[in-house]
């Protein structure tokens, strides 16, 4: 009897001991389970982190594309910007540049001009500056030895049967008049003294001197009347003179266009036109 109850017994043992080890191999898979997924959540986890890394990569370089997209289209913009503001700073400069250009005439610039207008034949562009020209030019500057420094000769003419008084100019001094009115170099100019007409009034080069004959220009008076733009050429200034003529106010007007020069005037002569009232 008592051999059964321990037989018994022992399959209760047995039993218990059979269950207490299937209990451990369930914990011991279970524990391998929420091992396993614990592992598989954080492999999961670090290639969602990779893939946003990525993905915030790949935004952030496509923004720095747009940006660098949007500053290549601005930078045109700002260029032709900057262009626009030059070429603007250039109109201005050019146009003060023609402004500046008017000739203001002193007193004494004037008086020259007026002088000019008794001394210098009618001209303009189209005129052809030749002997003649620069001839008469010399002439009526000092036939009427007008200047303090004009030194006089008397010098015989058998044509005319008595001595005549002469100017005596020197080619450097004639030179410098050309330059200082017209702007440009007096050509070789060398008429002898037997090249004259028979009665004409001296006019003749030697040994480096202008011999120039005294004689009396027309008595015209000349005021100065006013000075404008010259609209035919923005670069040059008009001025006019009135005439006046034995005792008679207005009876013609001088029209002179003048240019700008750096000389002891300011300006050159470009042009001259008389004009009487009829």
């Amino acid at each position: 009897m008592l051999k059964k109850v321990i037989g018994t017994k022992g399959t209760f043992l047995l039993a218990g001991v059979i269950m207490m080890v299937s209990l451990s191999g369930c914990g011991n898979d279970q524990t391998e389970q929420d091992s396993a997924g614990t592992i598989i959540y954080e492999e999961a986890s670090e290639n969602q982190e990779i893939e946003h890394s990525e993905q915030t990569e790949t935004e952030d370089k496509s923004d720095s594309t747009e940006t660098k997209a949007t500053t290549k289209e601005e930078t045109p913009g700002t260029a032709q910007s900057e262009t626009k503001e030059t070429t603007t700073q250039s109109e201005v400069a050019s146009q003060s540049q023609t402004e500046n250009t008017s000739v203001t005439l002193t007193d004494k610039e004037k008086t020259f001009v007026a002088q000019i207008c008794n001394e210098l034949n009618d001209f303009n562009s189209g005129t052809t500056m030749d002997e003649k020209f620069w001839r008469d030019f010399l002439f009526n500057s000092y036939t009427g030895a007008s200047s303090e420094n004009a030194a006089t000769e008397q010098v015989y003419r058998e044509d005319l049967g008595f001595e005549e008084t002469v100017v005596k100019v020197s080619l450097q001094e004639a030179q410098e008049r050309v330059k200082l009115v017209f702007g440009v170099d007096l050509p070789d100019l060398t008429p002898s003294f037997e090249d004259m007409e028979k009665g004409q009034t001296a006019f003749y080069y030697k040994d480096g001197y202008y011999y120039i004959g005294v004689s009396g220009l027309p008595d015209y008076q000349y005021t100065f009347s006013e000075c404008t733009a010259d609209k035919e050429n923005n670069t040059n200034t008009i001025v006019k003179y009135t005439i006046d003529f034995m005792g008679e106010s207005n009876v013609g007007t001088v029209t002179l266009s003048i240019s700008p020069e750096n000389n002891a005037n300011g300006f050159v002569i470009c042009s001259k036109k008389t004009e009487f009232v009829k």
